[in-house]
């Protein structure tokens, strides 16, 4: 008898040793992501540098000029907007399934894709390593779940940290065409911004080239990877999928409320820009004909939970002016009359 059931024991541990690890423990409670209704009626996620402008252009006449960086902040005191409401902070969750785990310099989102693993989508630089490590755990993830970490384009503000993820056992994933400016860390990573002049970039060797309409199948989630070259040569957008509602992780191609791609870095492509954001916008997923898009995670600034589709459509819009009459495109909106006169009266 004593036999049958150490026997028994150790044909339980061997059937057990088969099932994939837990990625996590369910933690008691997880923060939710603040979100603001907008006069135009979307539910968003205010970061603190976007709530405080769009809030004085609704309040400082238009006969005044827009304050620079330096001029700032006695401005907002003056309109009481020194003292910031709750905003965007990390960690949090945003949706079923989906995090965020850093909102300093870039937004990082993780996504749980079952006993898989985990999913980090722009790590940013290497400063936020033991940040999102740090977020991830507060979540009650294990910081060993994190298998892939997809970027959104090559800049180092966005893919800085691959290396570090790859030495804890993620794959790298990014657009093909940038996939070789981080692997040899060459300018299109904007390195020239960044202060590394003591040290050499973090180069990483890519494990996943990511091609346009690629569908990513990773633990139990698939993301659409959509092309988008223009900030980039790779920049590319990729579609989420989570309870009925269209996701798109736009990086730096797609932002909030007319915030765009800063266009005037090096190795930026306007042209190929404007035709990046058309086919988001008149993007078509067979068999369902024309994705409406809902949430709009974006590489920095504000997060957009509802009618994203306005933001895709503002962005179109007003690169295609910009191209039109020649002028530059702006990856600021707030000091521009145009927005200004948008904003200034609203309720």
């Amino acid at each position: 008898m004593v036999g049958l059931k150490l026997r028994g024991a150790l044909a339980l541990s061997a059937l057990l040793a088969l099932v994939p690890p837990a990625t996590h423990a369910a933690p008691a409670t997880v923060p939710e992501l603040a979100t603001m209704k907008t006069e135009e009626g979307q539910t968003v996620a205010f970061d603190a540098y976007s709530w405080q402008r769009r809030e004085l252009d609704k309040r400082l006449p238009l006969t005044e000029p827009f304050p620079n960086e330096f001029q700032a902040e006695p401005v907002f005191k003056r309109f009481g907007l020194d003292k910031t409401p709750a905003l965007i902070t990390a960690p949090a969750r945003i949706a079923k399934d989906l995090y965020l785990v850093n909102a300093t310099v870039n937004h990082t989102y993780l996504i749980d894709a079952g006993p898989e693993g985990l999913i980090l989508i722009d790590p940013g630089m290497d400063s936020n390593v033991e940040r999102i490590l740090a977020n991830t755990e507060a979540l009650g993830f294990s910081r060993s779940a994190i298998k892939w970490v997809i970027n959104t384009h090559a800049h180092f503000d966005h893919s800085m940290a691959d290396a570090a993820f790859q030495k804890l056992g993620a794959k790298i994933l990014i657009g093909r065409a940038d996939a070789p400016h981080i692997e040899k860390g060459t300018q299109v990573t904007a390195k020239y911004v960044a202060t590394l002049g003591k040290r050499p970039y973090p180069t990483v060797k890519v494990d996943w080239p990511v091609d346009d309409g690629e569908e990513l199948h990773l633990g139990d989630k698939m993301i659409l990877a959509i092309a988008t070259p223009g900030h980039t040569p790779g920049s590319t957008c990729y579609m989420l999928t989570i309870d009925g509602k269209n996701i798109l992780f736009g990086g730096d191609t797609l932002l909030y409320d007319y915030r765009l791609g800063a266009q005037t870095l090096a190795f930026a492509d306007n042209a190929a820009y404007l035709a990046s954001l058309k086919k988001v916008e008149h993007f078509m997923a067979l068999p369902g004909g024309y994705v409406r898009w809902d949430m709009l995670m974006p590489g920095h600034g504000a997060i957009v939970m509802d009618r994203a589709y306005m933001d895709v459509a503002k962005a179109v819009r007003q690169v295609e002016w910009d191209q039109t009459v020649g002028e530059e495109i702006k990856a600021l909106p707030f000091a521009d009359d145009y927005y200004r006169k948008l904003m200034f009266g609203r309720p």
